[in-house]
């Protein structure tokens, strides 16, 4: 707290500074300064262009002391703010973004994130007569999904437009279910 109280002083000294610079450098020095400086020989014009220079001096100066104050405050608030985050906090944040992060793979999937146990029933578009390592499905919703076990492979007589349902796995990852033959097989989805 001393650090910001010291950092608005120093922020207010400058922008005195800077208002001073405004008002006539050169009628703000003592007699003995101008003569020192030689200022009573220079012209109006000249006079005048250096009031102009130390005041752009003085505003450069005071805008440079406000950011440093300003970033001085923000670092002093993320300490504080860091020093009040206890584990527990940092836990239930964790829990929040991974329950996030679930729920938006579910919405990606066309899976309600209220309902865990949702079902995309969809048709495979055209002609089908099986899976055979890595089949693609495209399916009448507009989703794309791919066989996820290469290895596995089944040969059906063929069929047009068969009915799929897509449910979440329990052990993890998704299964495309052929509704009348009852066969199933993991998939994942590519669009």
């Amino acid at each position: 707290m001393k650090k910001i109280n010291l950092a608005w002083l120093l922020l207010a000294m400058s922008m005195a500074t800077a208002g001073a610079a405004e008002a006539g450098f050169w009628r703000q020095l003592t007699p003995e300064e101008r003569r020192a400086a030689g200022v009573e020989q220079l012209t109006p014009e000249q006079q005048a262009a250096l009031d102009a220079l130390a005041a752009r001096y003085a505003r450069e100066g005071a805008r440079q002391v406000r950011e440093q104050v300003k970033q001085e405050v923000r670092e002093e608030a993320r300490a504080e703010a860091r020093a009040q985050v206890t584990p527990e906090v940092r836990e239930e944040v964790r829990r929040e973004l991974k329950a996030g992060e679930k729920a938006h793979e579910e919405a990606r999937l066309g899976l309600p994130a209220e309902d865990k146990d949702a079902v995309v029933t969809s048709r495979i578009l055209g002609r089908f007569n099986g899976w055979s390592g890595d089949t693609v499905f495209q399916l009448e919703n507009g989703q794309t999904w791919v066989q996820a076990n290469g290895s596995d492979s089944l040969w059906l007589p063929t069929m047009e437009n068969p009915e799929v349902e897509i449910r979440s796995a329990k052990l993890g990852g998704w299964k495309l279910y052929l509704k009348d033959k009852g066969f199933w097989l993991r998939v994942r989805r590519v669009k």
